[in-house]
């Protein structure tokens, strides 16, 4: 179900990051608001985006097509927790980064999906 009917606000504060694979374009957003607090509270935007693309291609269509949820991801190499919600309508997805937790212990709401990342211990 799209619960958006063709009203997704395409230009939802500010796009961090996009990226584009299997069809669907992806784009990383979050508010002006968001990131003054971030940054006023030392936490690294760079880190939550990086945690947000480990998420790999499966889990970021899986997710896509459960529009509105909240996830949780929590970084263990990063120290911090980011709280997104994914967004979409056709072959278009926001991930609207909600906030960032300066911890890798935190507690969720109930019904919040969590995804934890490890140490990625393969090569390349």
């Amino acid at each position: 179900m799209n619960r958006f009917e063709g009203r997704l606000d395409r230009n939802h504060g500010v796009k961090l990051l996009d990226f584009r694979f299997n069809g669907r374009t992806y784009e990383i957003r979050t508010t002006i608001h968001s990131l003054n607090r971030f940054n006023d509270h030392g936490l690294d935007i760079d880190g939550a985006l990086g945690s947000i693309v480990a998420l790999g291609k499966d889990r970021l269509d899986k997710f896509a097509l459960k529009n509105g949820e909240d996830t949780c991801i929590i970084d263990k190499i990063q120290h911090q927790a980011v709280i997104i919600t994914f967004e979409s309508e056709d072959n278009y997805t926001q991930i609207r980064i909600a906030t960032i937790i300066p911890r890798d212990r935190v507690f969720v709401k109930s019904g919040t999906r969590v995804f934890t990342l490890r140490e990625y211990k393969g090569g390349f």
